[in-house]
């Protein structure tokens, strides 16, 4: 088995959340809410995320019609216990990619958490 590398607690990450209002990830405010990093059973028990030093907002927000993006310090990832590990997709696909660990998909503590502690990166 491969051993996954851990990303740097001083690193940033982002997020993406739909933007669909039926869907409410966003608050009135512009904030997330905790749906955008709640777990879902297709997570397999791991929350997708981007390394944002690896990356760019464009890159990882995809299409900016149907998503918003969030960025947090993985520093706050890891002073809750959780840990965040590189995990790039196959063909690169997406060498940014990592992924948060240490979540349950019933938590719904943590999820508000890094949802408080985020922020929103406007796209050009």
């Amino acid at each position: 088995m491969e051993v996954r590398k851990k990303v740097s607690p001083n690193e940033w990450l982002y997020r993406r959340g739909y933007s669909t209002p039926i869907k409410k990830y966003m608050n009135p405010d512009g904030t997330a809410t905790s749906r955008v990093f709640k777990l879902r059973e297709k997570d397999n028990r791991e929350l997708s995320v981007d390394v944002k030093s690896l990356s760019t907002p464009l890159k990882s927000v995809g299409d900016r019609d149907r998503f918003f993006l969030f960025e947090f310090s993985n520093r706050v990832v890891e002073e809750n216990g959780l840990n965040s590990y590189y995990d790039p997709l196959p063909e690169g696909k997406n060498d940014a990619h990592a992924v948060i660990i240490g979540m349950t998909i019933e938590d719904e503590i943590l999820p508000g958490l890094l949802a408080r502690k985020s922020k929103r990166v406007y796209i050009q």
